[in-house]
């Protein structure tokens, strides 16, 4: 199979805190003792801060992601 020609994202990197965030969920084989199945990970491009949070249902994220984003 080919591959298409796909843009990497972004060359700069940008250097204020905040403003760039990667983002991952996982979903684990088990289940935590606190019932989560999800594992999300953010990580800031600038500071290389890594924040990280469990979470019971995919659906949690939002409300979560929105929480974390007024605190950040």
């Amino acid at each position: 199979m080919r591959q298409k020609k796909v843009e990497k994202g972004p060359k700069e990197k940008l250097s204020k805190p905040g403003y760039r965030l990667y983002i991952f969920i996982a979903l684990s084989k088990f289940t935590t003792a606190g019932g989560s199945k999800y594992w999300f990970l953010a990580v800031d491009e600038a500071t290389h801060m890594k924040f990280s949070m469990f979470l019971k249902q995919k659906s949690d994220l939002k409300e979560k992601f929105i929480l974390f984003l007024k605190e950040l």
